[in-house]
C-alpha cells in the first residue's frame, strides 16, 4: 500500500518537471475543447434561429441563455436549450481524455510534440460519445433506484401531503432519517460505479484503433477493477491526494465566499433605507452578519474591496490552472498503469 501510494506522488511530480509543456498543453487541449463546443453548438444555434422566425421569443434569447444559464418560458427553446448545454457538457468532459492521452506521454517519459497535433482524433471523439452516454445510462439505473424507493417510502409512511407536513413541523422523522440513509448509500453507490467504468476511458484509448465495440470495452473496465483490494487502495490514494490539494480548496472557497459576500452587501448599501428595512426584515441573520462583517463601510471601500478580491481571484485562478488543474487525471492514470493494466500484464506472462 506505502509502495503504491508513492509510486502516485511520484508519478504526479512528472507534471512539474515538464512544468512548461504540461501547461502549454493544457492551453491547446482547451482550445480544441473550444473549438468542438462551438462545432457541436451550431446545429442548435440554427434551430434557435429558424424557431425565432415563428416564435416570439428573439433569437438574442439564446446568446443569454448560454453566457448566463437562464431557462427560456418556452418548452420548445428550453428543450433545444437543454441539447445545446449537454452538447457543450460532453464537449468539456472530452478534455479529459486528451489529459489521459497527455498523462500517458509522460509516463513513458515521452512528450506529445505541438505541431504533429496528437491532440485531437474525431474517430476517438465519436467513440468516446457512444461510451459516455453508455456510462451514464448505467449511471442513472441507481439514481432511478433511489427515487423508486423514495417514493414507495412516501407512500408507506404516509400520504404525500402528511409527509411534507411531517417534514416540515420536525428536523428529526423517520422519513427525513430514512431519506438521508438512501441518499449515503446511492452517492457510495455511484462511487463505486465511478470507479469501475472510468478505466474504460483508458481502454478506449488502447483501443482506438481496434474494432472493439463500446459494450466490450465498458465490460472490460469493469473485469479489470473487479478485485476490492484495488478499489480500498484507489479510496485510499484518492484521499491522499484530496488532501494533499485541501488546503488550496479552501483558499479557493474563501476567496469566492468573500467575493459573494462583498457583492451582496454593494447590493444593500446602493438600496433606499426604506427598501433596506424590507430586505432585512426578509434575511434579517444574513444582513446583520453582513453589517458586522463590514462595520458599515460606505459603498467606495466596499468597491475598492471588490476590485482587490477580483484581482486576487483572477490571480488564484491562473495559479490553480497552472499548478493543479490536471493532476487528477495524472493520478487516476497513474492508478489504471501501476495497480490495473501491470496486473493484467502479469498475468498473461504468466499464462
Amino acid at each position: 500500500m506505502k509502495i503504491a501510494v508513492k509510486t502516485i506522488y511520484t508519478d504526479i511530480s512528472l507534471l512539474y518537471k515538464n512544468l512548461l509543456h504540461w501547461n502549454i498543453s493544457k492551453v491547446i487541449i482547451f482550445l480544441w475543447w473550444i473549438l468542438l463546443w462551438v462545432v457541436a453548438i451550431i446545429p442548435f444555434a440554427i434551430l434557435f434561429y429558424i424557431y425565432s422566425f415563428s416564435s416570439w421569443v428573439p433569437f438574442g434569447d439564446f446568446t443569454n441563455s448560454l453566457l448566463n444559464s437562464v431557462y427560456m418560458t418556452d418548452l420548445l427553446w428550453n428543450f433545444i436549450y437543454v441539447l445545446s448545454l449537454w452538447a457543450y457538457t460532453l464537449s468539456y468532459f472530452f478534455t479529459f481524455i486528451l489529459f489521459i492521452k497527455l498523462s500517458n506521454w509522460y509516463l513513458e517519459w515521452n512528450k506529445i510534440e505541438f505541431i504533429k497535433n496528437e491532440y485531437l482524433n474525431y474517430k476517438l471523439y465519436f467513440r468516446y460519445l457512444k461510451l459516455t452516454l453508455l456510462n451514464l445510462i448505467i449511471f442513472l439505473v441507481p439514481v432511478l433506484l433511489f427515487i423508486l424507493i423514495l417514493s414507495i417510502s412516501i407512500i408507506a409512511l404516509w400520504w404525500i401531503e402528511e409527509v411534507s407536513l411531517m417534514v416540515v413541523s420536525s428536523r428529526t422523522n423517520a422519513f427525513s432519517v430514512l431519506s438521508l440513509i438512501l441518499f449515503v448509500i446511492l452517492l457510495i453507490k455511484l462511487y463505486y460505479l465511478f470507479y469501475r467504468f472510468v478505466f474504460s476511458y483508458f481502454l478506449l484509448l488502447e483501443e482506438n484503433e481496434k474494432s472493439t465495440s463500446i459494450v466490450w470495452l465498458l465490460k472490460k473496465s469493469f473485469h479489470k477493477t473487479i478485485w476490492f483490494k484495488k478499489f480500498i487502495v484507489f479510496t485510499i490514494s484518492l484521499i491522499l491526494v484530496w488532501l494533499a490539494y485541501l488546503p488550496f480548496s479552501i483558499i479557493s472557497t474563501y476567496i469566492n465566499w468573500n467575493y459573494s459576500d462583498l457583492e451582496g452587501y454593494y447590493w444593500y448599501l446602493s438600496l433606499k433605507e426604506e427598501d433596506r428595512a424590507t430586505l432585512k426584515g426578509i434575511n434579517t441573520y444574513y444582513y446583520e452578519w453582513l453589517e458586522e462583517k463590514y462595520a458599515w463601510k460606505d459603498i467606495t471601500n466596499i468597491e475598492s474591496m471588490q476590485t482587490r478580491y477580483y484581482i486576487f481571484s483572477i490571480l488564484y485562478k491562473i495559479f490553480e490552472f497552472i499548478f493543479i488543474f490536471g493532476v487528477y487525471t495524472m493520478f487516476l492514470t497513474s492508478f489504471y498503469k501501476r495497480n490495473i493494466f501491470t496486473d493484467e500484464v502479469n498475468l498473461e506472462q504468466k499464462s
